[in-house]
């Protein structure tokens, strides 16, 4: 599959990505983001970025079409997160992580492929990093008036749009297909929630020396938001909530 141009040099497996403290919050734990590597920053806003739908149509093919976009974007930041975590993994992975999910990229024959390396590295993230996203993506799924708003604003930005007029017309969409197809909203949410978690491990490893206690809370939320059922989230999550399934 395409991709862009460049891949960064393999980081330094011997220190660790982040390190984790006990919170307040009983079974749950803080975590706190090392530095990150300058070449692996630079994956950063690349990875967040995808070309979500400008036109609203509700046929099978384009809600289905949704749905994949959703899972590309979802395995595709927690995969960027094993990296950040383990400073390691498939030597593909650099490359895959540069392919922008998108209705172009979506029909290449060699996504099931591209999917499944993702999946693997996303499956292999501890198991309280990966709780965490699936937790916050629970806390936009509660009776929460802004969560349409938040996720469309949240995923228009990362998306890099090339101009006004394409950002307004993503937002619209994503706004849209929160409320008129309400069971792909699960799908939609852990997508918001994986990027927004890679968003703040980026952040929070700019601002704060590792393990330096001005580091504050962390990047999870204290209190976590209470995990969703797997009934409300899609079939191909599966596998995530298996990895969370013994966390409290």
């Amino acid at each position: 599959m395409s991709s862009r141009s460049g891949s960064p040099r393999e980081p330094a497996p011997d220190r660790p990505g982040h390190h984790a403290e006990p919170s307040f919050d009983p079974g749950r734990s803080l975590v706190f983001p090392a530095p990150v590597p300058a070449e692996l920053r630079a994956l950063g806003d690349e990875v967040r970025a995808a070309d979500w739908p400008v036109r609203l149509a509700f046929r099978a093919s384009r809600v289905e079409l949704l749905d994949t976009l959703c899972r590309w974007q979802t395995l595709r930041a927690l995969a960027y997160l094993h990296l950040l975590a383990a400073r390691k993994g498939d030597e593909r992975l650099p490359a895959d992580l540069r392919v922008v999910p998108g209705p172009d990229t979506a029909g290449d024959p060699r996504l099931p492929e591209l999917l499944t390396r993702l999946e693997r590295a996303a499956v292999d993230l501890p198991a309280d990093l990966l709780d965490a996203i699936v937790c916050d993506s629970g806390g936009l799924l509660a009776d929460n008036r802004f969560a349409a708003s938040v996720l469309a604003a949240g995923l228009t930005a990362d998306s890099r749009p090339r101009d006004p007029d394409e950002a307004v017309s993503r937002a619209v969409v994503l706004t849209s297909y929160w409320y008129e197809v309400p069971e792909r909203r699960g799908a939609l949410a852990l997508a918001w929630s994986a990027n927004l978690f890679v968003r703040s491990w980026l952040a929070w490893s700019w601002q704060f020396v590792h393990g330096d206690p001005a580091g504050g809370i962390g990047i999870t939320a204290d209190p976590r938001p209470p995990r969703p059922r797997a009934a409300d989230l899609p079939d191909w999550a599966a596998p995530l909530l298996e990895r969370v399934q013994g966390s409290p």
